[in-house]
């Protein structure tokens, strides 16, 4: 299965910096049954990390959530100062809108 997630907007919205998108991801994939390994053994790989542990642990956690209700996720975002029109376009139609927009502009 393959589905896309807008994990860099998320991501900023949530928890201030894109860099979390990766750790975002994990966890959505982990939730997927995608990643063998314990969530114990991951958060622990990231405290011995130890570079914005509890920023990237939400993250992880923000990615859980999204991989079974990415709606009340992007709702989080978007209360949380996202604007959605700066979602990244999901779908063909939004994608050649996009590149219609910017050309013209």
């Amino acid at each position: 299965m393959v589905d896309r997630v807008d994990a860099g907007w998320i991501a900023r919205a949530l928890l201030g910096d894109t860099i979390f998108a990766t750790s975002l991801m994990l966890g959505f994939a982990w939730q997927r049954g995608d990643v063998p390994l314990s969530k114990d053994a991951i958060f622990r790989a990231i405290e011995l990390n130890g570079v914005a542990v509890e920023k990237t642990k939400q993250a992880f956690i923000w990615g859980r959530r999204a991989a079974v209700d990415m709606a009340s996720v992007e709702a989080a975002a978007i209360r949380n100062g996202a604007d959605p029109a700066n979602r990244p376009p999901r779908t063909l139609d939004e994608k050649r809108d996009d590149y219609v927009r910017r050309i013209t502009d």
